[in-house]
Protein backbone atom coordinates (compact mmCIF):
# COMPACT_ATOMS: atom_id res chain seq x y z
CA UNK A 1 0.00 0.00 0.00
CA UNK A 2 1.31 3.69 -1.10
CA UNK A 3 1.34 6.69 0.72
CA UNK A 4 -2.01 7.79 -0.50
CA UNK A 5 -2.22 11.99 -0.96
CA UNK A 6 1.41 12.12 -1.54
CA UNK A 7 1.75 16.14 -3.32
CA UNK A 8 4.82 17.67 -4.69
CA UNK A 9 4.91 21.47 -5.29
CA UNK A 10 8.16 21.73 -7.22
CA UNK A 11 9.30 24.22 -9.61
CA UNK A 12 10.17 22.81 -12.74
CA UNK A 13 13.67 21.45 -13.03
CA UNK A 14 14.42 23.14 -9.48
CA UNK A 15 16.30 21.30 -6.52
CA UNK A 16 13.88 19.66 -3.96
CA UNK A 17 14.57 17.39 -0.76
CA UNK A 18 11.63 15.13 0.25
CA UNK A 19 10.72 15.42 3.73
CA UNK A 20 9.00 12.93 6.01
CA UNK A 21 6.82 15.58 8.15
CA UNK A 22 5.16 14.23 11.74
CA UNK A 23 4.10 15.93 14.96
CA UNK A 24 6.36 15.33 18.16
CA UNK A 25 4.40 17.37 20.52
CA UNK A 26 2.85 20.06 18.90
CA UNK A 27 6.28 21.00 16.81
CA UNK A 28 5.84 19.72 13.36
CA UNK A 29 9.48 18.03 12.65
CA UNK A 30 10.61 17.53 8.74
CA UNK A 31 13.28 14.58 8.48
CA UNK A 32 15.20 14.30 4.95
CA UNK A 33 12.96 11.35 3.56
CA UNK A 34 15.96 9.21 2.23
CA UNK A 35 16.97 8.06 5.27
CA UNK A 36 13.63 6.87 6.45
CA UNK A 37 13.83 2.83 6.37
CA UNK A 38 10.04 2.34 7.78
CA UNK A 39 7.13 3.40 9.79
CA UNK A 40 5.31 1.04 12.00
CA UNK A 41 2.83 0.78 14.94
CA UNK A 42 3.71 0.97 18.30
CA UNK A 43 2.55 -2.91 18.58
CA UNK A 44 4.99 -3.89 15.68
CA UNK A 45 7.59 -2.15 16.98
CA UNK A 46 6.56 -4.11 20.43
CA UNK A 47 8.41 -2.68 23.92
CA UNK A 48 11.67 -3.64 23.60
CA UNK A 49 15.01 -1.42 23.96
CA UNK A 50 15.77 -2.71 20.36
CA UNK A 51 13.41 -2.55 17.12
CA UNK A 52 13.77 -5.29 14.63
CA UNK A 53 12.05 -4.86 11.27
CA UNK A 54 12.62 -6.37 8.11
CA UNK A 55 15.92 -7.96 9.13
CA UNK A 56 17.18 -5.14 10.66
CA UNK A 57 17.71 -3.59 14.40
CA UNK A 58 17.30 0.06 15.11
CA UNK A 59 18.24 1.54 18.65
CA UNK A 60 15.42 3.34 20.68
CA UNK A 61 16.12 7.02 21.12
CA UNK A 62 13.85 9.67 22.84
CA UNK A 63 13.78 12.07 20.33
CA UNK A 64 10.98 14.19 22.31
CA UNK A 65 13.26 14.44 24.94
CA UNK A 66 16.54 15.33 22.80
CA UNK A 67 14.23 18.05 21.53
CA UNK A 68 13.16 18.77 24.77
CA UNK A 69 9.43 19.46 23.27
CA UNK A 70 8.68 16.95 26.92
CA UNK A 71 7.08 13.66 27.20
CA UNK A 72 4.26 11.58 24.81
CA UNK A 73 1.09 9.78 25.36
CA UNK A 74 0.48 7.04 23.03
CA UNK A 75 -2.84 7.60 20.52
CA UNK A 76 -4.01 5.69 17.90
CA UNK A 77 -1.69 7.57 15.21
CA UNK A 78 1.29 7.19 17.51
CA UNK A 79 4.18 5.63 14.90
CA UNK A 80 7.87 4.60 15.13
CA UNK A 81 9.89 6.14 12.53
CA UNK A 82 12.68 3.61 11.80
CA UNK A 83 15.59 6.21 10.57
CA UNK A 84 19.54 4.98 9.27
CA UNK A 85 22.14 5.26 7.12
CA UNK A 86 24.77 2.74 6.39
CA UNK A 87 26.76 3.51 9.48
CA UNK A 88 23.82 3.90 12.38
CA UNK A 89 19.98 3.98 13.09
CA UNK A 90 17.48 4.71 15.36
CA UNK A 91 13.95 4.87 16.07
CA UNK A 92 11.68 6.73 17.77
CA UNK A 93 8.24 7.14 18.36
CA UNK A 94 6.01 10.28 16.84
CA UNK A 95 2.66 11.28 17.70
CA UNK A 96 1.14 11.61 14.26
CA UNK A 97 2.95 11.59 10.68
CA UNK A 98 1.66 14.10 8.40
CA UNK A 99 3.52 12.83 5.14
CA UNK A 100 5.50 13.43 2.65
CA UNK A 101 6.80 16.54 1.25
CA UNK A 102 8.81 17.69 -1.69
CA UNK A 103 10.52 20.78 -0.46
CA UNK A 104 12.04 23.11 -3.14
CA UNK A 105 15.36 24.42 -1.73
CA UNK A 106 14.66 28.02 -2.17
CA UNK A 107 11.72 27.29 0.20
CA UNK A 108 13.78 26.34 2.92
CA UNK A 109 14.72 29.06 5.30
CA UNK A 110 17.86 29.20 8.02
CA UNK A 111 16.95 29.39 11.31
CA UNK A 112 16.12 33.06 12.82
CA UNK A 113 19.17 35.08 14.04
CA UNK A 114 18.12 34.73 17.69
CA UNK A 115 18.78 30.63 16.99
CA UNK A 116 22.23 30.36 18.06
CA UNK A 117 23.03 27.92 20.49
CA UNK A 118 22.60 24.21 20.31
CA UNK A 119 19.66 23.95 18.21
CA UNK A 120 21.79 25.19 15.15
CA UNK A 121 23.25 21.68 15.63
CA UNK A 122 19.76 20.22 15.80
CA UNK A 123 17.99 22.01 13.04
CA UNK A 124 18.67 22.92 9.79
CA UNK A 125 16.59 25.35 8.87
CA UNK A 126 12.48 25.78 8.76
CA UNK A 127 10.16 25.64 5.79
CA UNK A 128 6.53 26.66 5.53
CA UNK A 129 3.07 25.31 5.05
CA UNK A 130 -0.16 26.98 4.59
CA UNK A 131 -1.01 26.02 8.40
CA UNK A 132 1.97 24.99 9.65
CA UNK A 133 6.00 25.58 10.07
CA UNK A 134 8.39 22.05 9.90
CA UNK A 135 11.56 22.56 11.46
CA UNK A 136 14.25 20.55 9.66
CA UNK A 137 16.22 17.77 11.85
CA UNK A 138 19.41 17.57 11.07
CA UNK A 139 19.97 13.45 10.61
CA UNK A 140 23.22 13.49 11.65
CA UNK A 141 22.42 14.78 14.92
CA UNK A 142 19.40 12.32 14.57
CA UNK A 143 21.89 9.52 14.49
CA UNK A 144 24.46 10.51 16.77
CA UNK A 145 26.44 10.99 14.06
CA UNK A 146 29.98 13.61 13.89
CA UNK A 147 28.17 17.20 12.15
CA UNK A 148 28.58 18.34 8.62
CA UNK A 149 28.35 21.23 7.16
CA UNK A 150 26.02 21.58 4.31
CA UNK A 151 23.82 18.73 5.46
CA UNK A 152 20.69 19.07 2.66
CA UNK A 153 23.16 18.73 0.35
CA UNK A 154 23.94 15.34 0.25
CA UNK A 155 19.56 14.77 0.34
CA UNK A 156 18.51 17.22 -2.61
CA UNK A 157 17.36 15.81 -5.41
CA UNK A 158 17.18 17.33 -9.30
CA UNK A 159 13.85 16.97 -10.30
CA UNK A 160 13.05 16.81 -13.77
CA UNK A 161 9.95 18.45 -14.67
CA UNK A 162 6.53 17.45 -12.96
CA UNK A 163 3.96 19.03 -12.49
CA UNK A 164 2.25 20.15 -9.15
CA UNK A 165 0.06 17.51 -7.36
CA UNK A 166 1.36 14.87 -9.55
CA UNK A 167 1.57 11.29 -7.20
CA UNK A 168 5.26 9.71 -6.78
CA UNK A 169 6.68 8.43 -3.87
CA UNK A 170 8.80 5.39 -3.55
CA UNK A 171 8.21 4.84 0.10
CA UNK A 172 5.93 2.31 0.60
CA UNK A 173 3.93 3.12 4.00
CA UNK A 174 -0.02 2.44 4.98
CA UNK A 175 -1.31 5.55 6.21
CA UNK A 176 -3.98 7.86 5.75
CA UNK A 177 -4.02 10.69 3.29
CA UNK A 178 -1.91 13.78 4.19
CA UNK A 179 -2.49 17.26 4.82
CA UNK A 180 -1.94 19.53 1.57
CA UNK A 181 1.99 20.49 1.14
CA UNK A 182 1.17 23.70 -0.87
CA UNK A 183 4.10 26.50 0.23
CA UNK A 184 2.73 29.73 1.38
CA UNK A 185 4.27 33.19 2.57
CA UNK A 186 3.81 34.28 6.11
CA UNK A 187 6.05 36.14 8.51
CA UNK A 188 7.27 34.01 11.24
CA UNK A 189 7.82 36.84 13.38
CA UNK A 190 4.81 38.84 13.93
Amino acid sequence: MGLRGHKTEIVSGSQTVRFLVVLIGPTHVAFPAHWVRGIISLAEAGGEELVTWAHATYERTDLAGRFAIGGQIPTAETRVVLYGNDQRSRSFMVERVVGLVDVGRAQIQALPAQFRGGECNRLLGLFVNVTWVALIANPFWVLELPLRNNVLDAFALHAPERHAGAVESGLRLPLPPIESAAPARMSLLK
